[in-house]
């Protein structure tokens, strides 16, 4: 019997403004190359979730013509849909915990092939549990969802989850680190069994690579320095819901008012507009957001543009927790890391993570903020110093070819 070979991304969210926007070079050169590729609306699928999370239709118009949407409300849904198919899925969004087990089972049944896209470079979090004793009770969620990882290893190990067929990794360094973990050495001693997980690993290029690069090769015109841009952040996310609990209206009102507080100065002291480029997850409430800036200085401006859009004719990059800053990386910009308490637990590890990784200097919005722009220059120098190293370990193969080219080709192979 053929099987149609059809690729599939998989959807949690009840938009598609995560998927459009932080893939929209890949989605484009998809579409040049298959004629369809399908969207999978898993939520129903999990356990301990909410039901029904569809999209709504008109975010149709966020993708491009030939991705269709695919509402999968039960198991025999999944299975009907597979029918006749042999099924290459890209499984970002996914957890390895025991809410998508059912997923991943299914996964198995249909002898559909994962793929893994990690081409952000950015810094992740710790694979287990990463809470203080105090926030046990509130963690629950948290732990139940990291806590089953193992036991996620242990049955893909056993083959009743399928492993990761192909995994495009732009980190030289997390590549190190697969290829000298126990299963990979475990493997290489004994072939076979075939116990690694990602069955085949190719280093590509990065996504805030390709599109800056591509970016400054296709445009003539000079950075002209007109704002400062800065990258904004949900302080309130799910992985800090699932750590540390319920976040409080009193919390969001004391940052957002030493935030204001904070681009206010900056602007008045480096005598530019600030241009606020917001989270994927926010846009659906870009109208209320841009009131509430706009009511809270002149001189904040929100865009919907997104971040790598924006970062060329920035002259100094703002940031809290958010990977776009890489972007800001690849282009040598000045980068300033804002931090503040009302962060929580979680979001201040991942703060101090990136400032740790781009060496770049930090204001404490909670604090009053004196800065010397003398000095703040002299930072900035040593900061950018460091990002070729940077570059070169997370974010790049050494090679030209974009990462959305060169993942399309291969799963071109892979499926004819």
């Amino acid at each position: 019997m053929h099987l149609e070979k059809s690729l599939c991304f998989v959807n949690f969210d009840g938009d598609l403004n995560r998927i459009s926007r932080n893939n929209k070079e890949l989605n484009n050169q998809l579409s040049k190359n298959f004629k369809k590729i399908y969207i999978l609306n898993l939520n129903n699928l999990r356990y301990f979730y909410g039901k029904n999370n569809y999209p709504a239709k008109n975010d149709l118009k966020l993708i491009p013509k030939n991705f269709e949407m695919v509402n999968i409300k039960t198991s025999d849904d999944f299975i009907k849909f597979s029918k006749n198919k042999k099924l290459f899925i890209v499984i970002n969004g996914i957890s390895k915990s025991i809410i998508d087990f059912k997923i991943f089972y299914l996964f198995k049944k249909v002898k559909a092939r994962l793929i893994m896209l990690s081409i952000t470079g950015q810094y992740g979090t710790k694979i287990f549990t990463d809470i203080k004793l105090k926030n046990i009770f509130v963690a629950h969620k948290h732990v139940l969802i990291k806590s089953f990882y193992y036991i996620w290893r242990i049955l893909t190990i056993l083959n009743i989850f399928p492993k990761i067929h192909i995994l495009f990794e732009s980190s030289a360094e997390n590549i190190k680190i697969f290829n000298n973990g126990i299963s990979r050495k475990f493997e290489n001693y004994f072939p076979v069994f075939k116990i690694s997980l990602y069955r085949k690993i190719i280093h590509t290029n990065s996504k805030v690579f390709d599109t800056v690069h591509n970016k400054l090769t296709n445009s003539r015109k000079k950075n002209n320095n007109k704002y400062i841009l800065y990258i904004d952040s949900p302080i309130v996310s799910e992985g800090r819901i699932q750590r540390e609990g319920y976040v409080g209206p009193d919390i969001k009102k004391k940052y957002y008012k030493n935030l204001f507080s904070a681009l206010n100065y900056l602007s008045i002291i480096f005598k530019k507009k600030i241009i606020v480029s917001l989270h994927p997850s926010s846009i659906k409430s870009f109208g209320k957001i841009k009131k509430s800036f706009k009511e809270k200085s002149k001189n904040i401006l929100v865009s919907k543009k997104r971040t790598a859009d924006l970062i060329q004719d920035s002259s100094i990059v703002l940031f809290s927790i958010s990977s776009a800053i890489l972007s800001a990386v690849i282009m040598k910009k000045k980068i300033i890391a804002l931090k503040s308490k009302y962060f929580g637990e979680y979001n201040l590890k991942i703060n101090e993570k990136n400032v740790r990784g781009l060496k770049c200097p930090v204001i404490d919005i909670d604090s009053k903020i004196e800065i010397s722009k003398k000095e703040l220059e002299k930072e900035f120098i040593k900061s950018i110093s460091s990002f070729n190293n940077l570059i070169k370990k997370r974010l790049t193969n050494n090679s030209e070819t974009p990462s959305y080219v060169e993942i399309v080709e291969t799963l071109k192979k892979e499926m004819t």
